[in-house]
């Protein structure tokens, strides 16, 4: 794996036909991480109202970390964990001009309308509605800061997401 790790944020649109540009540094991570321009999207970890995405390095280590917590067993929770972790996560590839296109089920699933809000998360990234984002309890006053004034610069009321 790449000393490479995601980093800082950004808001995005989708457009008319489902694609999404990836910010540019986020793609660079993922070519020097895993030598493509392919990543997975998932349901956020955790319960969190999101989509996750990362490169093959990370879905390696995902595989791995299951396997130690489950061996070679047969119990429910080990199929049910992996069917949320790779049964749920689809792949993507990245176009030249940077975009993926985001299917209706991982719209809906990340209850993506708009705008999508990237927050890096070192071996990954979550793309949330940035509404969402900031209905979250417990959050960090600074991101709440740092998404609002992205919001306002585009002419978003950070309080009132628009109309679908």
């Amino acid at each position: 794996m790449s000393d490479e790790f995601f980093h800082g944020y950004a808001l995005n649109t989708v457009d008319a036909k489902n694609r999404l540009s990836i910010p540019a540094d986020y793609r660079d991570v993922i070519v020097a991480r895993s030598g493509t321009k392919e990543l997975f999207i998932g349901p956020g970890h955790g319960g969190a109202d999101c989509l996750m995405a990362y490169d093959k390095s990370y879905d390696a280590q995902l595989i791995a970390d299951h396997r130690a917590r489950h061996g070679a067993g047969t119990d429910r929770a080990r199929y049910d964990e992996a069917s949320l972790l790779f049964g749920a996560a689809s792949p993507a590839k990245i176009d030249d001009a940077g975009r993926i296109v985001l299917s209706n089920t991982l719209k809906e699933l990340g209850d993506i309308n708009g705008h999508v809000w990237f927050v890096a998360g070192g071996d990954w990234f979550e793309l949330w509605n940035p509404w969402r984002f900031l209905e979250r309890s417990g959050l960090d006053p600074r991101m709440v800061r740092i998404l609002s004034r992205e919001l306002e610069s585009r002419g978003l009321d950070p309080k009132q997401e628009p109309a679908r």
